[in-house]
């Protein structure tokens, strides 16, 4: 039975209260989004909103293993649908025996932002700047996956979120969601079928291979949207057909001629190249587009669609919005949504008010999730009318819920089009009404975000301390990092003198962190859409480069059939236990660099999924292939004592040899002229004499032990008649 919630059902995960929220255009429904294999509920809690996928297509264990692994990159702006929890019986018994349902269903942040889906299906517009901004996002984005060694698994425009359309200071303008089928090294392959869409290669890819093809059709699309013949020329939710793919179709020839025409040669030419690509290993690298797509300065002549004019008094939608407006100044922010999604539907694509409204929609919706957060108006209020009033009785009660909402002490915030965030502090402000209200005894400044440096610490650091840079910032009061699954995070302000800086600090850090997790700022009890600050517990991340067969003199080396291997150890000493082994081109965190020549490392990325958050201790020359141990100097071992003989003279008897050995004794030894029989035995100061030889006959000799057997250096020694030889044992 699919999971059928009702507005505000609350359901308790890892001991959070999570509600299921109103749909914002059909009253009386919930947010769900509907899939091909999945639903998709929004839910909100205190710190924001949340996304509660339900499948149908996977429901096993491996779920689990792959949320952990897909951690490790939900660090990457655009990826933080991989900060996810899967939902199962054993970390969630309560909830799964009431909802079995929601069993394997996945819990991950809300992004925010339409898909580029929803722009091709209804032919909004972007402007030049837009396109190539969002091009340029999509191939950063897809190009840091592909050189971690993963992949997406199935790219098409239903995955392709753009929160940059409805927030201009979204950390990432570009967001990628249905991460199930990411895999690559250090994340496993879900067993999910095969992919089918009009972006998948009509040859199925391999390895990092896979995502080239989709991709480069996603940065064309984007790079091309700015032209109204494409826009025109397009699919129902994707440019092309599966029918166009490859072949030299309309469409091909309509969005080549668009790039060419906008963007100069180059992103045409890389459309060709894809065309000719008999597989996606000939397809374009995605780092590649990096340097194709133009500078942002060819986007900054902007092109107007002929058909965009100005609204004139018999505009249809001018009305609309104008209603819209005066519903949201009246405080009625659930009907001015409704009527600016009205608008929206009826705005031609080429007007330039779509992104206004598409803004506007996206602001009323978080306004109305912080009036929905306030608490419940007091039970104690009983109306008694007669029910044959109908829809009287009803508006009478709304207005009196408001009344009694207003008259509770709970912070509400007031429904305002800039970000002006109540002081907790003070009381709140009343609801909008015909009657005049209180102004509150602080006045409230709206305040705006531009940028924070850095946008990363490292948790080890000995201050952590950060800057935010905007302006209207000196009215701010209180500062706090949110994270799903971790406290709040108070931070102290440590300077609010200036009102375009503002400097905050981390003074308390209680989270026990693992890896990188991104947090959003809220400011005076507000979230900051699109501010983010990460907390990490690793210094930086390097990559393994010196273990090498040929270091194997230090004795940290091995090898086996995967190549040379070392092996980090439980402790910083060379002689401790082992542990998880290293390779070339693994990455690892490096979370301490202490003691000297050590590091402390968490495995990030490895052949072997299974090695992957194994944490141990590596010399740092191992990691770095710097001040490697010297190579040891060969030892030669010292030669053996011998006879080392010299002729000293020819004094002799022309018939005969005389011979001299010192430095060894040699009683019992004997000399014997080779291939003769003759010989002669030494005396104990190690002298003999043979005769016998023809005059200066030319010979050679051997030096025999006592046991008859040669001595060193003394085999077949060269002399000849009257020869007198001198030999040292040395």
């Amino acid at each position: 039975m699919p999971f059928q919630p009702a507005i505000d059902e609350q359901l308790v995960i890892d001991g959070v209260g999570y509600q299921v929220c109103a749909h914002p255009a059909i009253p009386g429904r919930p947010f769900i989004q509907e899939g091909q294999s999945s639903r998709v509920v929004q839910l909100r809690t205190a710190s924001g909103f949340f996304a509660l996928k339900v499948q149908t297509q996977l429901r096993e264990p491996a779920l689990t293993h792959h949320a952990q692994q897909l951690q490790n990159v939900s660090a990457i702006p655009g990826l933080q649908a991989a900060r996810r929890m899967i939902i199962t019986a054993a970390s969630q018994p309560a909830l799964v025996t009431t909802r079995p349902e929601l069993e394997y269903a996945i819990l991950m942040p809300w992004v925010y932002g339409p898909p580029w889906q929803e722009l091709i299906h209804h032919r909004r517009l972007l402007s030049p700047s837009q396109s190539l901004a969002l091009a340029r996002a999509l191939a950063n984005l897809l190009t840091e996956i592909e050189q971690r060694g993963l992949v997406h698994g199935d790219l098409q425009s239903a995955h392709v979120m753009l929160p940059g359309l409805i927030d201009p200071g979204a950390t990432a303008p570009v967001a990628l969601v249905d991460l199930e089928t990411m895999h690559g090294v250090g994340v496993l392959r879900l067993p999910l079928p095969a992919p089918a869409s009009p972006y998948q290669h009509p040859v199925p890819g391999q390895g990092l291979s896979s995502d080239r093809f989709g991709g480069a059709l996603l940065i064309l699309e984007l790079l091309g949207w700015c032209d109204e013949t494409v826009r025109a020329a397009a699919a129902t939710d994707s440019f092309f057909t599966p029918a166009d793919l490859l072949q030299p179709t309309e469409r091909y020839h309509i969005l080549r001629d668009a790039l060419a025409r906008r963007w100069g040669l180059g992103p045409a030419q890389m459309l060709d190249r894809l065309w000719q690509s008999a597989t996606p290993m000939n397809c374009p690298l995605l780092k590649d587009w990096q340097a194709v797509l133009p500078s942002p300065a060819m986007a900054a002549t902007e092109l107007q669609s002929p058909a965009i004019t100005t609204p004139s008094p018999t505009d249809p939608v001018a009305p609309l919005m104008n209603d819209a407006a005066a519903l949201r100044t009246q405080g009625q922010l659930a009907q001015a949504l409704t009527t600016y999604r009205s608008a929206l539907d009826r705005l031609p694509s080429g007007d330039p008010r779509v992104s206004e409204v598409m803004q506007t929609i996206d602001t009323l919706e978080r306004e109305l999730f912080q009036t929905n957060t306030a608490p419940a108006p007091r039970a104690d209020l009983n109306w008694s009318v007669p029910i044959t009033i109908g829809i009287v009785t009803i508006i009478l009660l709304m207005v009196l819920a408001a009344i009694g909402l207003n008259r509770t002490t709970a912070l509400v915030s007031t429904p305002v089009a800039t970000f002006v965030p109540t002081p907790a502090t003070q009381p709140p402000s009343p609801s909008p009404s015909p009657r005049p209200s209180p102004r509150p005894t602080i006045p409230a400044a709206s305040f705006r975000i531009d940028r924070i440096i850095p946008t990363e610490l490292f948790t080890g650091a000995t201050l952590l301390e950060f800057t935010v840079q905007g302006s209207g910032l000196s009215s701010v009061r209180t500062a706090t990092l949110r994270a799903a699954g971790y406290d709040p995070i108070a931070l102290t302000i440590v300077d609010s003198s200036s009102d375009s800086e503002l400097r905050l600090r981390v003074n308390t850090l209680n989270a026990s962190l693992a890896g990188a997790v991104p947090f959003t700022l809220e400011l005076n009890g507000t979230p900051v859409p699109g501010a983010a600050v990460t907390l990490r517990d690793y210094d930086s991340v390097r990559v393994v480069t010196g273990v090498r067969l040929d270091y194997r003199y230090t004795g940290r080396i091995e090898e086996d059939a995967g190549g040379a291997f070392a092996r980090i150890r439980v402790e910083p000493l060379p002689d401790s236990a082992l542990s998880a082994p290293i390779r070339n081109g693994d990455e690892v965190d490096i979370l301490n660099e202490q003691p000297d020549g050590w590091y402390r490392v968490r495995i990030r990325a490895s052949t072997d999924p299974n090695l992957i958050g194994s944490i141990g201790y590596v010399e740092r020359w191992l990691i770095d292939n710097t001040n490697m141990p010297p190579t040891p100097t060969p030892t030669v071992p010292a030669e053996p004592p011998r006879l080392r003989f010299v002729k000293l003279g020819e004094s002799e008897d022309v018939r005969c040899v005389s011979i001299k050995i010192s430095g060894i004794n040699t009683t019992g030894w004997r000399v014997t002229i080779d291939g003769l029989r003759l010989s002669g035995a030494f005396t104990s100061n190690g002298d003999t004499r043979v005769c016998g030889l023809r005059p200066r006959q030319e010979v050679t000799f051997t030096v025999r032990d006592e046991q008859g057997a040669p001595v060193r250096g003394g085999v077949g020694v060269p002399t000849r008649g009257s020869d007198v030889m001198f030999a040292e044992w040395r």
